[in-house]
């Protein structure tokens, strides 16, 4: 089975591409406001590298956010034409559950925070346990004061964005992903409400 990974909600462009339980891509790309000009060529690399098109995809995991609006519709515009285009199945999973899959390999309770605008976060806390990952606080923006006192005193392994470790296998087998029903009515997962 061969699946497509992408995400493009952080300063981090992400594609991976998994092949019979085997990472055969994967780059990441810092990038500020730039995706855009970049996603089409990595995929394009990613395909071309192993000798694949786009049709000889079997899945697509792209994430949904939170993080940067316009970043989150640039990856999701891109699997959603894929998918649909090519019948490829689709599935969406949290931003900063991919973000951060790079650190779930010991067991521990994660507190995973990356900038929003002003002085708040997006941020959610995952636990794992015998390397099965579970989701103990969803996603969520609020003050990054806030959630600082919220894990304060906790024994929380805390990451923000410097510490960004994408893991294109534990995406494609260890996070809890959704497939999409309606690709049409897809849109990014934008928690920021105005301020």
């Amino acid at each position: 089975m061969k699946k497509l990974i992408l995400d493009t909600a952080t300063d981090i462009l992400f594609v991976g591409l998994v092949s019979e339980e085997k990472v055969i891509y994967e780059k990441n790309l810092a990038g500020k406001n730039n995706h855009s000009e970049n996603l089409i060529k990595i995929i394009s690399e990613a395909l071309e590298t192993n000798n694949l098109a786009v049709k000889d995809l079997d899945e697509i995991i792209v994430g949904i956010g939170p993080g940067s609006y316009t970043g989150a519709r640039v990856s999701l515009v891109v699997a959603k034409m894929f998918a649909f285009t090519h019948n490829i199945v689709l599935k969406i999973v949290s931003s900063l559950d991919m973000a951060f899959s790079g650190h779930f390999k010991s067991d521990g309770i994660y507190a995973l925070m990356i900038k929003a605008k002003k002085d708040y976060v997006y941020a959610n806390i995952i636990e794992v346990k015998d390397l099965i990952i579970s989701k103990i606080r969803e996603d969520k923006f609020l003050l990054k004061e806030e959630f600082l006192k919220e894990i304060e005193n906790k024994e929380f392994i805390v990451f923000s964005e410097d510490n960004i470790s994408f893991d294109a296998l534990v995406i494609a087998n260890k996070l809890k992903l959704e497939e999409v029903a309606n690709i049409h009515l897809l849109e990014p997962n934008y928690l920021r409400k105005s301020i």
